[in-house]
């Protein structure tokens, strides 16, 4: 029985530790997706002066040090084959914060009953705290405010995101691109559809 309780224990400690490091590429995720939104936003809103500044880094990460060259760059750059391609990162890093958070989710209430499980092997009384820490200890402890700093994070990125879709989608009917406005809806939708899960997943 004992034997039992300490193999339970050990799982329980590497079951915390893959979730604290799924915690942590979360929090690496959510930031990254923050910032390649912002940079498109940027790009989308901005674009008179932004996209000569893309193609001048491009140019300067290609060595090309000729002024026509780089002129003739920014005539035929395809700035929107690069916006497409963003919206391709966004949507792959909105399944992925999507997938870790739920799996962040799932693995504290799975360790919430190994709490109960190995109290009971261990035969704890009932109104001790040990092992009750991801389970009914933090429940009692939660602090007021902890329950919007979720809906904040949401929020945030919400706004930048429903902005950078929108005027994506917008500037691209309004130039005539409908290939890419179409290829952009395409991708807006599912994107929009993870976020919203997400969003849910992160109350």
């Amino acid at each position: 029985m004992q034997e039992g309780t300490d193999l339970l224990v050990d799982h329980y400690q590497k079951t915390y530790e893959v979730t604290l490091h799924v915690w942590n590429e979360r929090n690496r995720t959510f930031l990254l997706l923050l910032a390649v939104v912002g940079g498109a936003t940027l790009l989308t809103f901005n674009a008179s002066q932004a996209q000569p500044l893309l193609v001048d880094l491009i140019a300067k990460f290609l060595s090309i040090a000729d002024a026509g060259r780089r002129d003739e760059l920014r005539g035929s750059f395809p700035y929107g084959l690069v916006q497409s391609i963003l919206l391709m990162v966004v949507l792959y890093l909105t399944l992925l914060l999507y997938h870790r958070t739920t799996f962040i989710k799932r693995s504290y209430r799975y360790l919430g009953v190994l709490e109960d499980e190995i109290r009971a092997g261990l035969g704890v009384a009932p109104a001790s705290s040990a092992f009750t820490r991801e389970g009914t200890f933090y429940l009692r402890q939660q602090l007021p405010l902890s329950r919007f700093v979720g809906m904040t994070y949401v929020v945030m990125l919400g706004l930048l995101l429903g902005a950078f879709l929108g005027m994506r989608i917008y500037t691209d009917l309004l130039s005539g691109s409908l290939w890419f406005a179409l290829v952009d809806l395409v991708l807006a939708l599912p994107t929009l559809l993870f976020f919203g899960a997400y969003a849910r997943a992160s109350q």
